[in-house]
């Protein structure tokens, strides 16, 4: 049996081992995004005071004026991230959080870390790669389960064992080992959650449908001809009171009249980093027309959330995220010494081989 599963550990491994390398690094980077974004001046440092979120919207509008947008909040004084909707294509502006000034204007997609993203979501490969990406999850699984079987031993003092003196492809093999051995949990779990998000329409259609949710109408506005919208810092009060206690993350501005204002809300105990509670709200009348927090949410929404905080690292804070890091590199590591261990195979073997055929001759 243990054959078998050595078989199919390693040639499931050699066939995705260079995707399974780009997505470890790639991850690695990501889960410290912020943090290294802000650190390079790729976003503004914060700030002391804060801007308004009116000052906010207005900057977005004086330099895309009729533009839909949405503006990211992160902590208070926090650059803001602006992700602008053109019909030229998407854009994505950064904010200062004291000041409101655009700080950094660029194509969506183009700095490097919106690049990293697409590596790591797609491979660079479009929507096919997205597929694949998900299928490298699936495979990542495959691959710790066998692992773990065909590592499990019959002398436990021997299962750490991590020989120098026997050159270097046994010392890899051995490295290889301990590493997966290390690595297991994390990199179970990053194919279950990475997987997940590649496939997670049938699942979340499943789910919803067997509680029997059926997704709410979109609301449509009739504003009288002429009227003005309320300033954004009254909407955003008025919707708090509907939220309390709640982190406001995210706000959903749509130019054309007849639009309500999106508002969407981190209640405590929420466990997505970008919560999951929403609220719209009249932007002539200021009028709640509709409320919705996780706990009304859509049944999947609530699966979703431990999901995306578990890939990203974000539920256990700086220990997860440092642990992903940890398992990022260790893929990385493990996919360059697995193949490394299979074309040293194949050389002892071919030069034996040789040797063979040489002694017959002679």
């Amino acid at each position: 049996m243990k054959r078998y599963l050595l078989l199919l550990h390693r040639y499931l491994g050699l066939g995705c081992a260079c995707f399974l390398l780009l997505l470890g690094l790639s991850g690695s980077l990501l889960v410290f995004r912020a943090d290294l974004e802000t650190a390079t001046g790729l976003r503004p440092a914060p700030a002391a005071n804060v801007a308004s979120y009116q000052a906010l919207a207005d900057a977005v509008l004086a330099r895309y004026p009729g533009a839909d947008f949405n503006l990211r909040f992160a902590a208070p004084g926090e650059a803001v991230q602006v992700r602008l909707h053109l019909a030229a294509g998407e854009r994505r502006l950064w904010l200062d959080g004291g000041s409101a000034r655009i700080a950094v204007d660029q194509a969506d997609g183009h700095g490097l870390f919106d690049w990293l993203l697409r590596l790591h979501e797609t491979l660079l490969l479009g929507e096919a790669g997205e597929t694949l990406a998900g299928v490298c999850a699936l495979l990542l699984m495959l691959l710790a389960i066998s692992g773990v079987v065909y590592w499990w031993p019959r002398d436990w003092s021997r299962a750490w064992q991590l020989r120098r003196d026997k050159g270097l492809r046994v010392w890899l093999g051995d490295l290889h080992r301990l590493v997966g051995i290390g690595c297991c949990v994390l990199l179970l779990s990053a194919g279950l959650t990475g997987a997940y998000q590649v496939f997670n329409r049938p699942v979340n259609d499943w789910i919803n449908g067997w509680y029997g949710y059926r997704a709410p109408a979109k609301i449509k506005l009739a504003p009288a001809p002429g009227a003005a919208r309320l300033p954004l810092d009254e909407l955003v009060g008025r919707a708090a009171q509907a939220m309390p206690g709640g982190r406001l993350v995210d706000i959903k501005y749509l130019s054309q009249p007849g639009k309500p204002l999106l508002l969407r809300w981190r209640l405590p105990g929420e466990l997505h980093p970008n919560g999951r509670s929403n609220v719209e709200i009249d932007p002539y009348r200021g009028s709640l027309l509709r409320v919705t927090p996780v706990a009304q949410a859509a049944p999947a929404v609530r699966l979703t959330s431990w999901v995306y905080a578990l890939h990203t690292g974000s539920l256990g804070g700086w220990p997860l995220r440092l642990l992903l890091l940890l398992a990022g590199v260790g893929l990385a590591l493990l996919s360059a010494s697995g193949v490394y261990q299979w074309a040293a195979r194949r050389h002892k073997q071919r030069r034996a081989r040789q040797l063979q055929l040489a002694a017959r001759c002679q």
